[in-house]
Parts: structure tokens; sequence; C-alpha cells
């Protein structure tokens, strides 16, 4: 079977209303404005049930005069086809003309399109927006995205903004952009994130070493790359590398960091999304900017909880010496996150950094376990001072729940340290006189441990 175009005088054009045709040939036509630019699996993944039903589908609205096919370089072989909209289909869903690209401009719109695909094809429902440039509203960034792309994997979320790279920017544009990346983020600390897509490795490869001497502080767990070719074939499971930061590398959906929810009722290639593109619609950005607090399910007690978290990471020699077992600490009633049983599974908190992880134990939205894991994560990076200042903010806290979580950490990794004793003794002996008896005891307790530490 041959893809190539069939000429004009072995077709027979028709005419047809828009209003009559079915949803997915209507969002079809909405996605071809949406992104300009889509191939038939592309189509497949996004609004088609099919590759056959997408090749078949295209090949009506070409007959109708709706769409337009234009050849593509080859690639293994064969000639690929790409979509547009043809002139008499713009007018007819009353859109204004525009100039057709050319080939550079037409492949960086392809990837663009085939790194949400890919996503969406590969793990369904992660992709709760996607705005091409041209959707961005323009706002005072200092820096425009190619695109936007917000994922949520149920436990954490990430506002994405897509750099598409086709090697055609020179190392000064690259690093101005970064710089401007580097200023935006400094509004928006939590959840935000740069990702460039690159159209090879060998391209990777070049931008980290251009962005290489920058090592800005405010890139650092935030500027990610990827090759397409390892999106399409991988999707969510892609490795994306740090540019202009020393970050360990890590799966494209680790990149989902922050507790808070993203969620859109239209889910990139969800039913309702294909119906709200039919239909002319768009998204609701405004619950997505900065997310809200997830819905908690009923407590239980947190010794469920923490009884059954497996510490993989190795505990500092001081940190040995201390009771571990729980009981010791933990009173019957204390309450404050679903079971691991009942709760979604955890998601990559090693992915996350020390600041991202010292939010995460203060959060309201978070669960005792994810509490326990980052504290384990932070002793493991000898991040001390940030564990000290989670701990201080949960005792603090007017929840008899949290102060007994914050007395658990101080017993578990901060009493044995003699640099941090002083700071932390008025501190534990204020909760020893509260009327709550259960953290009474247990800071109790704690000032006992310490002073064993100190003889």
């Amino acid at each position: 079977m041959s893809y190539r175009p069939s000429s004009l005088a072995h077709v027979v054009r028709t005419r047809v209303d828009v209003s009559l045709l079915s949803v997915s040939d209507r969002a079809c036509l909405r996605l071809l404005e949406y992104a300009r630019v889509c191939t038939a699996s592309q189509l497949a993944s996004l609004v088609y049930p099919s590759l056959r039903t997408a090749l078949r589908r295209t090949r009506r609205l070409y007959l109708d005069n709706l769409v337009i096919r234009e050849s593509l370089p080859p690639d293994r072989g064969g000639i690929p086809l790409a979509y547009r909209l043809s002139s008499s289909g713009r007018r007819r869903i009353h859109l204004n003309a525009y100039r057709s690209p050319g080939l550079i401009a037409t492949r960086h719109s392809l990837d663009g399109v085939e790194f949400v695909a890919s996503l969406v094809q590969h793990n369904p429902g992660l992709v709760q927006l996607w705005w091409p440039e041209w959707l961005i509203p323009g706002y005072d960034w200092g820096v425009k995205p190619d695109h936007l792309v917000v994922i949520d994997t149920g436990e954490a979320s990430a506002f994405i903004l897509v750099e598409v790279d086709e090697s055609t920017e020179r190392p000064p544009v690259i690093r101005d952009r970064l710089r401007a990346y580097a200023k935006l983020f400094e509004d928006h600390r939590v959840g935000w994130h740069l990702l460039w897509v690159a159209n090879s490795p060998e391209r990777l490869a070049r931008l980290r070493q251009i962005a290489g001497p920058m090592k800005d502080v405010m890139l650092s767990g935030r500027c990610w790359g990827v090759a397409i070719d390892d999106v399409s074939d991988r999707g969510g499971d892609a490795e994306v590398l740090a540019i202009g930061a020393n970050d360990e590398p890590r799966p494209l959906r680790g990149i989902a960091t922050d507790p808070k929810a993203r969620r859109s009722e239209y889910e990139v290639g969800s039913a309702a999304w294909i119906s709200l593109l039919a239909n002319g619609g768009r998204e609701d950005i405004d619950p997505l900017w900065y997310g809200v607090e997830r819905e908690r399910t009923e407590p239980v007690p947190v010794a469920a909880v923490i009884d059954s978290v497996v510490e993989e990471a190795a505990e500092p020699a001081a940190i040995e010496t201390q009771a571990t077992s729980i009981e010791e600490l933990e009173a019957p009633s204390l309450e404050s996150s679903p079971s691991p049983s009942e709760a979604i599974p955890a998601f990559d908190l090693e992915y996350m950094t020390s600041i991202e992880l010292a939010v995460l134990i203060t959060a309201r939205y978070r669960t005792v376990r994810q509490a326990l894991k980052a504290a384990s994560l932070l002793a493991e990076r000898h991040e001390w001072h940030h564990l000290e200042e989670s701990a201080d903010m949960l005792c603090r806290s007017d929840e008899p729940n949290e102060q007994r979580l914050g007395l658990h950490f101080i017993h578990r990794y901060l009493a044995a340290d003699p640099n941090m004793r002083p700071a932390l003794i008025w501190l534990v002996r204020s909760l020893a006189n509260r009327q709550d008896e259960a953290a009474s005891t247990m800071a109790r307790e704690v000032l006992d441990q310490m002073a064993v530490g100190g003889t």
C-alpha cells in the first residue's frame, strides 16, 4: 500500500457540512489548528482509536478538501505524510489563513506534537494540559516556551515549559534563554520545570555542553533535556538529563515532584478532551498554575504506617546508637494518614531536591509515609539544617499528631548531635509541659535520650 498523495485526476472532491462530521473528525480538524501539523500516528494517539482508522478518516477529510497532505523526508524507507488544514478547511471552520512554514518549522512542530502524543500513548492519563506556543497567554515571563505541558502522576505533579530544539539555535541564544528561565523560576520555586526536547542524543549532549559552565542555582532540579526518539519509544520512562546543573538522571515522569494536585477533567487524549476539542472549547488553566491540595482519606494509627516503611537509605553512624522502635515513642491514639494498602503508591521522592523534601515534610497534604521517607532521605544526604527546620515547624504546630511526628524526627535523627542539642532542648522542654499527655510523654523520652547522648 502506498502512502503517496493521489493526484487530483484520481480523486473526486466533495463538499460536506463540517457540523455533520463525527466528533473525532471535528476534533481532528481542531487538532490540526491546535498543532498546525500532525502525522497519522500522532492523530491515532490523540484523537482516533487506531492508526488504521486515522489513515481512513484523514483520507476522507482529504477528499472533502478539508485537509492537505505533505510529504516528509523518507525515514526508514517509504514517504511519510503530514496533514494540515487546507485553506478551504480553515475557512469552513472560520479560521484565518496563514502561511505554510518551511521544512525546519514543520519538523519543529511535529517533534512538539510527538512529545505529547508519545506520553499519551504510553502513559494514558498522565498529561493534564497541553498548550502550544500560540495558545500560551502573553505573560511577562521574559521568555515564551514552545509548549506548556502539565503532568500529574496521581500523587505528584509538574508544570513543564517545553523547548523543542532542532539544532538551529546558537549557544549565546540558548544561554540567554536559560538565564531568562532561571529568573522566571525565582517566582515559581515549586512544581515548575524546563524541559528541552532535542532532535537527537548528540544534540542533547551539545545542549548540556553549552549550558555546562552556567551552574545557576535556580536551574538545579528544574532544567532537563530528553531526546525525542527516547520519548517516542518509552514515553514517561524516557531518561531525562540535567542541563545547567549536576543532578542525577531520572525518568521523565520523575520530574513530577510537587505533591500538590494538578488534575483536569479534560485529560489530553481522553474522550472528554476530544469532545471539548471538537466543539472548539479550551481548558481552564487557573487550577493548574500552583496546584491544589489533594483530598485525604480517613486517618488510621500512624504506627501502622511507620512500621510498614522499609528504610532503604543507610543511616548515619550516630543514628545507629539511638532507639529505633516506634513503639517506644508513639501513642496508640496517634492518627494521621491512610494505610499503605489504601494510599496511592509513593512517587519517587529520591528525585526531589532537599528543599522540596523539607517543604513536603511540613505540607498539610502529605501523608506520614511520605514524611518519613523524606526525612530518611534528608538524613542520608546529611541535610541536618533542613531536617531540623522541618522538625521545629512540626513541633510548633497546634496539632498533636504533627507535634509527635516532629518529636519522632528529633529522637531518631537529631538528638545525638551535640551541635544541634542546645537549640532543640528548649523546644522539646516546652512540649514536655503541654497538656497533651502523649506528646508530653514523648518529649520527656526525647529529653532523656538527649541526656544519654551527652554522657
